[in-house]
Parts: C-alpha cells; sequence; structure tokens
C-alpha cells in the first residue's frame, strides 16, 4: 500500500475524482438537442444518435425498403404516351390518359404504407433520444392505439402525395406544350410546390410526437417552419447530399463483389440498393427528427419533461 500522505497518491486520487466528476457531468443527449443548432451541429448529433442505437433503426427500414426495393416500381408521365409503369427491370406497362385516375391510386397507396413506417421511425428515433430504445413491436403496438398517430401519418402522407401527384399532372402537360409560358408555369409550380412542401416537412413528427390529428399537424408544420425556411432546406439538403455520397460509395465498393458471387441479375441489383439504404436512410430519418426539435426549441420552451409528456400523452 502506498503512503496515502505521499504527493504521488494525492495526485492520483485527485485525479481519479477528476475522472469520476468528468463521467457524472457528461451532458445528456437529448438535453443537448433540445436547444437551438446550425445544420453542421444537428447533422453531428444525428450521427452520434445513429451509433448509439442503429440495430432497430436499420431493421425498420429495411421492413420497408427490401420490398419496394425488389418490386422496383418506378413510374413516369408524359403528355403524348400518358403513364408507363415499369416493374421487375423491364417489364413496362402503358396506359391510356383516362386510366390514370385509376394509376393514382397506386402512390397513394404506397405512400400510406411509407407514411406508416415514417410515423414508427420518428417515434423510435424521439424514443431513443430521450434514453429508450422500445424496439419495433412496441413501437408498432402503440401506433395501433388511440390516438393512431399511426394511422395518422399513413393518412397525412398519403394526402400529402395525392396533392403532389395532381399538381404534377399539368406540369406534365404544361411541359409538352412549345412556348416561354407554358415553360414559365411549370417553373412557377417547380418552386410553389419546393416552398409549400417544406413548410409541411415537419408534419409527421407533429402528428407522431404531439399526437395531433393530420390537418392539425400540417399546421403545426406550417408554422414552425415560418421564418426558418432556409435552416430548414439547409439542414435537410446537406443530410441528403452526405447519404447520397456515402449511398453511391457503398453500392460502387460492394456492387463488384457482389457481382462475383452471386452474378447481375435484376433482384441482385435492387437487394444491394436496398440494403445500402437501409443503412443510410435511419440518419436521414434521424437528422429530420432532431431538425423538427430544434424548430420548437426555437419557437417554444422545450425541455425533456415536455418532449417525454408528449409522448406519453401520444400513448394514451
Amino acid at each position: 500500500m502506498g503512503d496515502p500522505l505521499h504527493p504521488g497518491a494525492v495526485k492520483g486520487a485527485a485525479c481519479r475524482r477528476c475522472k469520476v466528476n468528468d463521467t457524472t457531468q457528461q451532458p445528456d443527449p437529448a438535453v443537448a438537442a433540445l436547444q437551438p443548432r446550425r445544420a453542421g451541429e444537428i447533422l453531428g448529433a444525428a450521427l452520434d444518435l445513429y451509433g448509439r442505437y442503429p440495430l432497430t433503426l436499420i431493421a425498420l427500414v429495411a421492413a420497408m425498403v427490401v420490398p419496394l426495393g425488389v418490386l422496383n416500381w418506378q413510374a413516369g408521365c408524359s403528355r403524348i404516351q400518358g403513364c408507363r409503369i415499369t416493374v421487375l427491370d423491364g417489364v413496362v406497362v402503358s396506359t391510356a390518359w383516362w386510366t390514370t385516375i385509376v394509376w393514382l391510386a397506386v402512390p397513394i397507396l404506397l405512400a400510406a404504407v411509407v407514411g406508416a413506417f415514417l410515423a414508427a421511425a420518428t417515434r423510435t428515433i424521439t424514443a431513443q433520444l430521450v434514453g429508450e430504445d422500445p424496439g419495433i413491436p412496441r413501437v408498432l403496438r402503440l401506433g395501433r392505439s388511440r390516438p393512431g398517430w399511426l394511422r395518422q401519418a399513413a393518412v397525412l402522407v398519403a394526402v400529402l402525395v395525392a396533392a403532389i401527384v395532381l399538381l404534377f399532372l399539368p406540369g406534365v402537360y404544361l411541359s409538352g406544350l412549345d412556348g416561354p409560358l407554358p415553360q414559365l408555369a411549370v417553373v412557377v409550380m417547380l418552386v410553389a410546390g419546393l416552398y409549400i412542401g417544406v413548410r409541411l416537412a415537419m408534419s409527421v413528427p407533429a402528428a407522431v410526437i404531439e399526437g395531433r390529428r393530420w390537418p392539425q399537424a400540417m399546421t403545426r408544420s406550417w408554422s414552425l417552419v415560418h421564418g426558418h425556411w432556409g435552416h430548414v432546406v439547409a439542414t435537410l439538403f446537406l443530410a441528403w447530399l452526405a447519404t447520397g455520397l456515402v449511398g453511391s460509395l457503398l453500392v460502387g465498393l460492394t456492387a463488384g463483389f457482389t457481382g462475383l458471387l452471386f452474378g447481375d441479375g435484376w433482384l441482385v441489383r435492387m437487394l444491394l440498393q436496398a440494403a445500402v439504404m437501409s443503412l443510410v436512410v435511419p440518419y436521414l430519418l434521424i437528422v429530420w427528427v432532431l431538425l423538427y426539435l430544434d424548430l420548437r426549441t426555437r419557437k417554444e420552451r422545450l425541455d425533456l419533461d415536455t418532449l417525454r409528456a408528449d409522448l406519453r400523452s401520444s400513448e394514451m
């Protein structure tokens, strides 16, 4: 045993006390998230949260993107050919304009499914932020309870997609016309669509975390983004750019290896893309939720107790 009066022993004890104090004084990630931050700080916080809770989010996103990736469904419309739907890597189904109304049901129904998964992901991320990892079964079970935020988010996304599609079709018609006025109208529609889309970007978190019904969630998003439109655009753009670059890098690094092992068929390519999306999309979703909380801290006195109370009230 060392002499307790020895300077080295005193220094060692002091260092141990410093370590204990450093450990106890580390900031709570949830408390750190509930303060206004710049875009770069939000991106860094999202990376930290992703590193602490990766498995649930990856599994949740994979349950959504893998089936959609295997289906490989794409659609495009033109004024002359009508709508062309491509499935299974080359099978094309062309529809006339009079059947376009039937075709509109496909993206709207698909949006409802995506909205439900977005709601589950939003709920999971927020619960993890306050120190919980509820797991997919509990999140889905809570989503079926009152007030049904899973259903509300699904309806909300379906309504938004329906509005976008209905605005998209006149743009398709105008883009095929000659002259500067139709082209100018298309540009105006795109700019207006971008502005409105950003103002409504926080609708799903408002519906899920605060338990608001979808009309009130859209109004809430419009109010939160007011005065911070540029901040929202910059943050989401940087997050999208980061996930796009990382996703492209992963696909490029693994495509050759998987091609040697399993061939280069469409199913292998789609599964590879779905796997990469399962890894990068959770980060984009975390940024989305943190941005919503950032806007709330800028508009109101949001603290950890209020956030937990919101989560509990939406479970009832």
